[in-house]
């Protein structure tokens, strides 16, 4: 196919411009009016090896759907503070970033890293442009420990962040916390994880929240609220206590929501 797209593909609404939607395939789409028109701008941005995008089952599976396709974009995102640099990681292990809105990708894929790895989140920082964290995961290769990275210099180079993640709790997802700089909460698969100096050192989030696969969190005024796979939302609740160092045993006075 000369467009791939994933299960869950990325959307992204720009910060700077409400007009301008971005969806992700094997390519990055910008459509500037709601979705009549796009445009295509990137190359394909994934590894695009012909022995990994044969048909993945039977004739249901080749002719219908078309949406079992490997080597796509998984996640995407756009600093808040600067327009036009973007990120872009698939979902067979690669990172590239745009400082021209788009017009030129430069691949700076983490060393160690490892091949055909998932990239789960990009979350660009709210506080510095070259700034940006990427949540990875390697369970579907029977390796289950956390891969957490951040980047100051646009990609150039980055820094694992996972101390204090148990080895075998995979990452699914990481944010930055929009008011306090270096406030990071993760997403494992047995919990949430935070870490109040950029990543040097994670602490569990216990309480009453269950052991769950955490898929995607976001900071909501002052309240921390969990997105988990079969156990409903989560809203950790008078999230300023943790902006100050304080409630790091959790959210104790969380309440599943739904």
């Amino acid at each position: 196919m000369k467009y791939r797209f994933q299960w869950t593909f990325p959307i992204h609404l720009s910060p700077h411009d409400p007009d301008e939607l971005i969806t992700c395939g094997n390519h990055v789409f910008r459509s500037r009016d709601e979705g009549v028109t796009w445009d295509v701008i990137s190359p394909d941005l994934t590894r695009n090896d012909p022995s990994r995008l044969r048909a993945s089952g039977g004739e249901i599976t080749k002719d219908n759907t078309g949406a079992e396709y490997y080597c796509t974009i998984f996640a995407f995102a756009e600093s808040p503070k600067q327009r036009g640099i973007f990120c872009a990681g698939s979902d067979d292990g690669l990172v590239h970033v745009s400082r021209d809105d788009g017009t030129t990708w430069r691949k700076v894929t983490p060393k160690g890293l490892g091949a055909w790895s998932l990239v789960s989140m990009i979350e660009a920082s709210p506080h510095d442009a070259g700034t940006a964290y990427v949540a990875v995961n390697r369970y579907k290769l029977d390796d289950f420990r956390p891969y957490l990275f951040r980047t100051r210099d646009f990609g150039r180079t980055w820094t694992k962040i996972t101390a204090g993640i148990p080895e075998d709790s995979f990452t699914r997802v990481v944010r930055a916390d929009p008011e306090r700089r270096g406030l990071l909460f993760a997403g494992t698969e047995t919990g949430a994880y935070v870490s109040f100096d950029d990543g040097a050192r994670w602490q569990r989030l216990g309480g009453d929240l269950p052991v769950v696969p955490v898929h995607d969190l976001v900071v909501k005024d002052t309240d921390l609220v969990l997105g988990t796979h079969g156990r409903s939302f989560w809203v950790l609740e008078h999230h300023a206590a943790a902006r100050v160092g304080q409630g790091v045993g959790g959210p104790r006075g969380a309440e599943p929501q739904g």
